[in-house]
């Protein structure tokens, strides 16, 4: 979680791997390209994915509960995570696991159905454990 923290605040990521040997000279333009490409698309994976989160969405069904998940990217350090509306509409418990493994609750901040857009914090003082 400290990595997504330091993306977030526009630190430079650690070992971050590129991938791949640098273009050779004399090398097809299309595959220098694809290669600049691939370099870039790991760069940004490398930058990005810490702040890329699992929810676990616990939602209400007829004689019990219904789970199920989605995905979210953690935009400030304090816990406000950017989702689809669709994966928080009607949950009743929401949590949060990074790419680290550690796990907090959460809860919906907002929603907007007509963009598809939801808002939800986690909890980042509350660190949830599996009972």
């Amino acid at each position: 979680m400290n990595r997504v923290i330091s993306f977030i605040n526009d630190a430079p990521p650690a070992d971050v791997h590129t991938g791949g040997a640098p273009a050779v000279p004399g090398v097809a333009r299309d595959e220098a390209l694809l290669d600049a490409y691939s370099r870039a698309v790991i760069h940004v994976v490398g930058s990005v994915g810490p702040a890329v989160v699992n929810i676990a969405v616990g939602g209400r069904e007829r004689g019990g509960t219904r789970p199920g998940a989605g995905s979210g990217v953690m935009i400030t350090p304090d816990g406000y995570i950017l989702t689809n509306s669709h994966v928080v509409h009607g949950a009743v418990a929401l949590g949060v696991s990074f790419t680290d493994g550690t796990s907090f609750p959460a809860r919906r901040v907002g929603t907007d159905p007509a963009t598809d857009l939801a808002l939800i914090r986690a909890d980042v003082g509350v660190r949830q454990t599996d009972n």
